[in-house]
């Protein structure tokens, strides 16, 4: 799953210029939700079901896979300080009132969040300027505090673990060698891959003794427990941690199969063609797959250009059970669905919503293999749709 960044509102709102949509049939309200009736052929297009509004912040979507389904949504409103500014909730899949009894305390920014193993995990943003504030002056350098060192470990970047009701934090850890998070996903055996611009020490070419600090991006994996049992100190980049990074898988910065450039949502998934973690290349406008070891199919690009239109500033991605990818395609406005190859097959907002308007502004896709639910942002607004069989 993925952040939203609201600083890419306004530049991709100016560049959109996109015809309307043509809706039509009788729209109808039922309580706390809007939703609009079709009568059409069987053709296996995508049909709005529902229109629940009132969902300003919406930044996430997580959709559980299989037996006793769970629909949780992250909303962040953003700000400034040490308040709280995001938070998540719990849903029934057919209604927009969200479950009481099921809470996620202890989040402060809240960007994307993720399942795997029967847990949650939530990316929390944190704040660089307020974590790495310079003790000197109260304030963050030119570089967004990047530069300073951490004086606030409880208000920097962290994933946290909880169960599939909520309730108190399982585990937490962080890793300072990531300066920005961006997405996170997590797989069957509780291993958690984070996206985002980490900080790298490169040698010097004539004195290795000597290194320059840059800033590349990144696509860690962490498992719980020490890399080796037994021994210590822990890693000092993941202070506090029960956790550890694996150094053994990265997915590093650069173009081409196997490297990424500018990576935002992820989504680890076993079904289609093998193990292997998606991921989104907002450098590039790609989404790519890149397989997990053990598996040597299943890698791939896709642009969605069999629909006549290449993706533009793609922001999420999640796949269903039987390897279909969905893809909040944001610049274009639209969802799209690919097969488990990265071949289009459709898009998904076809019909327009119960208030007889387009996306606006889509950061967000869940789906399962008939349902999707997509955030759109700019709208305040979560679209659910039914493919017809």
């Amino acid at each position: 799953m993925m952040r939203w960044r609201p600083g890419l509102a306004l530049a991709l709102l100016a560049a959109l210029v996109l015809p309307p949509l043509l809706g039509c049939g009788v729209a109808y309200k039922l309580p706390n939700e809007v939703a609009k009736g079709r009568t059409v052929p069987s053709d296996k297009s995508y049909q709005m079901l529902a229109t629940w509004k009132g969902m300003d912040g919406i930044t996430d979507i997580l959709l559980t896979q299989g037996v006793g389904s769970q629909l949780f949504m992250l909303f962040n409103h953003g700000g400034t300080g040490t308040t709280s500014r995001g938070e998540i909730r719990a849903y029934p899949l057919t209604r927009p009132t969200p479950l009481t009894g099921i809470n996620f305390p202890t989040l402060f920014n809240p960007i994307a969040m993720c399942s795997g193993g029967g847990r949650v995990f939530v990316l929390d943003g944190g704040d660089s300027c307020i974590a790495r504030a310079n003790p000197a002056n109260g304030s963050c350098d030119s570089t967004g505090g990047w530069d300073t060192r951490i004086t606030d470990l409880g208000h920097y970047w962290r994933v946290r673990e909880y169960g599939l009701l909520g309730g108190d934090t399982l585990s937490t850890f962080t890793d300072t060698t990531f300066a920005q998070v961006r997405g996170v996903a997590a797989d069957a055996q509780g291993h958690v891959y984070v996206s985002g611009l980490a900080v790298i020490l490169v040698p010097d070419a004539e004195d290795p003794r000597f290194k320059t600090r840059t800033f590349l991006f990144r696509v860690y994996r962490y498992a719980k427990g020490p890399r080796y049992p037994g021994v210590k100190p822990a890693d000092p980049n993941m202070p506090g941690a029960n956790w550890h990074r694996d150094t053994t898988f990265v997915i590093e910065d650069g173009g081409g199969l196997g490297f990424l450039n500018d990576p935002q949502g992820l989504f680890w998934s076993a079904a289609g063609q093998g193990n292997g973690v998606y991921a989104v290349e907002l450098g590039k406008n790609l989404v790519q797959k890149i397989a997990d070891e053990g598996s040597s199919v299943g890698l791939f690009l896709t642009d969605a250009g069999g629909s006549g239109t290449v993706l533009n500033a793609p922001l999420d991605v999640a796949v269903d059970l039987a390897g279909f990818i969905y893809i909040a395609d944001t610049g274009n406005r639209r969802v799209v669905r690919c097969d488990s190859y990265g071949t289009y097959v459709q898009t998904i907002n076809v019909e327009t919503d119960a208030d007889g308007q387009v996306l606006q502004l889509p950061v967000t896709v869940a789906a399962d293999d008939s349902l999707a639910y997509v955030g759109d942002r700019q709208a305040g607004k979560v679209l659910r749709y039914k493919r017809r069989t």
